[in-house]
């Protein structure tokens, strides 16, 4: 769910997932506080028809159980696959945003512009239509 060092002061992108879809959104935010997190993903509720999250076990993202309309739930430690999807998505976005890029220097525009891209692409589990296109028809269902 966040993407980042693990250095004191770095800038984080959290990133969500939609499981039957694979529609991602993806915000950077200052750190990885449990505030900061909880702030986020509040703004999200707002926008989008989150139903569930689920995360890893980090202390940022303790705060989480206390949101309102939404179910959490937390992955065992050491098991990356209960989160696949969103581990997926990282790696896919791994390829615009290697390892040991800084990410101070990333602009709103540019993630989002990574992430529409990874929205866009056509997926061989969908029968090549897009998350764009599947999330669309979610939501008008």
């Amino acid at each position: 769910m966040v993407l980042g060092k693990k250095t004191k002061g770095e800038a984080v992108v959290m990133t969500l997932v939609e499981r039957q879809t694979r529609f991602a959104i993806a915000v950077k935010l200052a750190n990885k506080q449990a505030e900061t997190i909880n702030r986020a993903v509040k703004s999200l509720l707002s926008q989008y028809p989150i139903r569930s999250i689920t995360s890893d076990n980090g202390s940022e993202f303790s705060s989480l159980s206390d949101l309102k309309g939404v179910e959490v739930y937390f992955a065992h430690p050491y098991a990356s696959h209960e989160r696949g999807t969103n581990e997926n998505f990282n790696g896919l976005l791994r390829e615009f945003l290697p390892k040991g890029v800084s990410l101070n220097s990333l602009t709103t525009e540019e993630l989002n512009h990574y992430v529409s891209a990874i929205n866009d692409r056509p997926r061989r589990l969908h029968k090549y239509k897009t998350a764009n296109i599947l999330f669309g028809l979610a939501q008008t269902a």
